[in-house]
């Protein structure tokens, strides 16, 4: 039996290789040959009938049956091995000789070079050495920094135990540390901030919410049933964590797998001690994302608008700047799942059409288009060691700025409210930068498989694109602004102006505008007001004899007014018809908007 070895796409490579069994095993395609076989006849006679000493006829012919007889009539047994260990091998029988040998050859050699160099990198002595729960083959790409991400955003599930411990931050907690009762440097070093909360002043309350509703406790009681509820929070919200990480996994098979995954991360990377558990990386990140919440929500409770105004400026600004490293991390993350895969898949789906290209061949164009074929396959099949190379390197220096990041003092690194925002931003950038690295990957490997043609070329472009990259990145943050999710259409400024943000300003759909200040006074500007605007204009239009002229017409007949005093009252045509709209008489017009 062939092996094709497969990375997250095992059942894909299985849907590939039925898809082709069948079509090469139908008898529509046997029609389709036989066709492209008497092209290809007529094409070598009319060759041999005007050179028949180049043999031409006799060449196509060897090369059919060659053809036929290799690689389209035998029929052999192929396993798909998924590397991830997600799924078993799936067996896919009737596949054409000459695709499962081409393509179990090529993906035989990526695997073994693949293994060997990972096999190397766990074994090496010291800190240089990468632990299995962080290897290529079995996560991806810089799974570690993927892992910390995720922790990163961990909050407790349960809205009833996330209520009670916002409540008690700010009721318990913020008053400790105001009073001494816990340290504010130790607080915002600490490593177990559950424990360090435990401090609290028995003397103080608030809040704990259960089923039958909400009660008033002191500070300790709620500490102690939070307490109690946050084991089965954490182990919730591991378990989510597990799937979210290894979707290949069934989900018992990922719960365990995250318990190992989680301390090495945060280990390797010296944010977690030796003795460190997947529960204290969660617990951990979860509480540190509850008290930033909580001072959030503080600002709103004691309706502070400039408190909040800064911590949407804050949040604002990391959101900017992560933005960019974020969506290049996404390239990282899905390019061995997405670009090679889907290529791999194509260079297989493609065999039944390209053994009906051979049938118009012959000689040494069969074999130049045969060593295409070939080349395509080791080049998709090289990605696989590159990426474990690339995965190694980058690994090894992001856990170095990740360390670094971590640091809170005197030679001590932990994972606390102090060094939880470097860690994240070393994490996604360090991402970012394997995503501008993996681009080169595909041309590398290419290039490899092609006898090192432009392998120099490849590599220096590939650095260039990167350079380039980071001087455009470098220059917008040097600007020293930013914005997000703001929209502007159709504006014009004419003359600086000045708001206050106590004061809002709306327009509903009739086109009234009502303005209201911080008191909550409010004004209220009418459009049917507007009109009035014609009045004045006719003021500042006429003056002197016209306006007499104008008065006098007033007590007129309509017709004579327009008659006598065409120029002067052909404005106020379009008023009269306006109030014969409403049903009033035009002598009222003349009478109450003429009033010059």
């Amino acid at each position: 039996m062939w092996e094709i070895y497969g990375y997250h796409n095992g059942d894909a490579l299985f849907g590939i290789f039925n898809a082709v069994a069948a079509i090469m095993g139908a008898g529509t395609y046997l029609s389709a040959i036989a066709a492209v076989a008497f092209c290809g006849f007529v094409a070598a006679m009319v060759a041999y009938m005007f050179a028949p000493e180049k043999l031409q006829g006799w060449k196509w012919l060897g090369t059919i049956v060659l053809i036929y007889s290799v690689l389209f009539v035998p029929r052999v047994t192929v396993g798909i091995v998924d590397k991830t260990g997600g799924t078993p091998v799936k067996v896919v029988a009737n596949v054409p000789f000459g695709m499962a040998a081409l393509g179990g050859l090529s993906s035989t050699i990526g695997n073994s070079i693949t293994e060997l160099f990972e096999t190397a990198f766990q074994t090496i002595p010291g800190p240089a050495s990468l632990p299995s729960e962080l290897s290529y083959q079995q996560n991806g790409l810089m799974f570690g920094s993927r892992l910390i991400q995720e922790t990163r955003r961990a909050s407790l599930p349960d809205p009833a135990v996330r209520t009670d411990l916002l409540n008690f931050v700010n009721n318990c907690t913020a008053y400790d540390i105001a009073d001494g009762t816990i340290s504010p440097s130790a607080f915002s070093t600490s490593d177990n901030l559950w424990a360090t909360m435990s401090a609290t002043n028995p003397a103080r309350f608030s809040i704990i919410t259960s089923s039958s509703g909400v009660t008033t406790s002191t500070c300790d009681q709620v500490y102690a049933s939070i307490d109690s509820r946050m084991p089965a929070q954490v182990t919730d919200l591991t378990n989510r964590l597990g799937l979210r990480l290894n979707p290949s996994l069934s989900a018992l098979a990922a719960q365990a797998a995250v318990v190992n995954q989680s301390p090495q991360a945060y280990i390797r990377s010296q944010i977690a001690t030796a003795s460190a558990t997947a529960a204290d990386v969660v617990r951990q990140n979860a509480l540190i994302n509850a008290i930033n919440d909580a001072g959030e929500m503080g600002c709103q409770r004691v309706n502070d608008p400039s408190c909040m105004m800064l911590a949407t400026g804050r949040a604002s600004a990391v959101a900017s700047q992560n933005a960019a490293w974020i969506n290049g991390a996404k390239i990282a993350e899905q390019a061995l799942p997405v670009v090679r895969n889907v290529a791999e898949a194509m260079c297989y789906a493609i065999f039944p059409l390209l053994v009906l290209l051979l049938f118009l061949t012959s000689g040494k164009n069969t074999l130049l288009m045969l060593s295409g074929y070939v080349t395509a396959l080791v080049s998709i099949q090289l990605w696989p060691p590159l990426f474990a190379i690339l995965n190694y390197m980058a690994s090894i220096y992001s856990q170095l700025d990740q360390a670094a990041a971590a640091e809170i003092g005197g030679g001590v690194k932990a994972l606390a409210l102090q060094s939880a925002s470097p860690i994240y931003s070393n994490a996604v950038s360090a991402q970012a930068v394997v995503s501008y690295l993996v681009i080169g990957i595909p041309m590398l490997a290419y290039a490899l498989s092609n006898r090192l043609v432009s392998f120099g070329s490849t590599l220096v472009g590939g650095l260039t694109g990167l350079q380039s990259t980071v001087g455009n990145a470098s220059a917008a943050s040097a600007v020293g602004n930013s914005s997000m999710g703001n929209v502007t259409m159709d504006q014009r400024n004419v003359s600086p102006s000045m708001s206050s943000p106590w004061v809002s300003r709306e327009q509903d759909a009739s086109g009234n505008w009502t303005t209201t200040n911080g008191t909550g006074q409010q004004a209220v500007e009418y459009l049917r007001n507007h009109r009035r605007r014609l009045e004045s204009n006719l003021r500042s239009r006429f003056s002197g004899g016209r306006q007499r002229s104008v008065t006098r017409c007033r007590g007129s007949e309509e017709r004579r007014c327009f008659g006598e005093h065409r120029e002067v009252v052909s404005p106020c045509r379009r008023r009269v018809k306006s109030i014969r709209w409403n049903g009033q008489h035009p002598k009222r017009c003349w009478s109450r908007n003429l009033e010059l």
